[in-house]
């Protein structure tokens, strides 16, 4: 069989391992027991108690409603972009590439159904009957996230610009060293990586500018928790962004000195992009389910050591 066939092949084998993801959590994401020991794994993971069996159901529902809807924008996505897929792997296209870019689609898609579902949803469902309570300020980004958690989308957009940089100095400085495509495609995955920034940044807006509904403070708490993983899903799909320009700008780096030609498109996106995105990918699992200390009621923030015995007990009380 030809090299062309094989690939398309290979590409749907592992489209169809894809869809099978978001279809089998679909299939069993109703059983209760799976949405209790999610909304139980969270609760632990944010130091937070439900304290009513209200909390417990709404941070039941709304976790549910989050995967979901992660999960279906995922399927469709998959199912919009296969078709082209398996065109580019039919004439011979960089498979690097393609799934590069597959990835990237993904991860735009996971971050956009992230946030339409936070901004769509609250924790309480207005009433008019009750009591609200509100943060006395505008609140913003950095109220929400620890500063390493801000700093690194820009810290990663900053590194890339300096290294595609580089890449083009050392292009103008020796022509016959780097090709032409190499200068292309890092210029282009930064100017993408800009976009993203950008986006993510106007997105961040639409976000903290959203209403909140709370009748006590640890609803408001909740609120700000679910708030707070919006925003660090909107920064981590920045850096992720990032990884493209920079990955393949310090393969050329590293790669071309030790090269007796210029080395290939695939080579480059192949050696340093996929762990940048990796490990991009592992801090932003690590971060969910965390806010800043601040954010958490007086008597449970993480730094007060008096309140973790009360923080146990409420954990343990109704709802948990």
């Amino acid at each position: 069989m030809s090299f062309e066939f094989d690939m398309i092949w290979f590409s749907a084998t592992i489209l169809c391992a894809l869809a099978l993801i978001p279809i089998v959590y679909l299939i069993v994401s109703r059983r209760h027991e799976l949405s209790a020991g999610q909304a139980a794994r969270y609760a632990q993971s944010s130091k937070l108690p439900f304290g009513t069996e209200e909390n417990y159901a709404r941070v039941r529902e709304r976790l549910g409603r989050r995967s979901r809807a992660s999960m279906w924008g995922l399927l469709i996505a998959l199912l919009v972009w296969s078709p082209f897929v398996l065109w580019g792997a039919s004439w011979g296209g960089s498979p690097l590439f393609l799934w590069l870019i597959t990835l990237s689609i993904m991860i735009g898609v996971l971050t956009v159904s992230t946030v339409i579902e936070t901004v769509r949803e609250q924790l309480r469902q207005p009433r008019t009957d009750i009591p609200r309570v509100a943060h006395s300020r505008q609140l913003a980004t950095r109220d929400y996230l620890q500063p390493w958690r801000r700093v690194l989308a820009p810290v990663a957009l900053i590194a890339a610009a300096a290294t595609v940089a580089a890449v083009l100095a050392w292009r103008i400085a020796a022509p016959d060293r780097i090709a032409t495509d190499t200068v292309l495609w890092c210029g282009g995955f930064l100017v993408f990586a800009v976009s993203v920034f950008v986006v993510t940044r106007v997105m961040e807006r639409i976000v903290l500018a959203k209403p909140q509904l709370a009748s006590d403070d640890l609803q408001l708490a909740w609120n700000d928790l679910f708030r707070a993983d919006t925003l660090w899903t909107l920064r981590s799909a920045a850096t992720m962004a990032a990884a493209l320009p920079l990955g393949m700008a310090a393969a050329t780096l590293t790669l071309t000195p030790i090269a007796v030609t210029p080395p290939e498109l695939s080579t480059l996106m192949s050696t340093w992009t996929p762990l940048l995105i990796c490990a991009a990918q592992v801090t932003y699992s690590f971060g969910l389910g965390k806010m800043a200390a601040s954010r958490y009621p007086a008597v449970l923030r993480p730094q007060d050591q008096r309140s973790t015995g009360l923080s146990v007990a409420l954990a343990q009380g109704d709802g948990a």
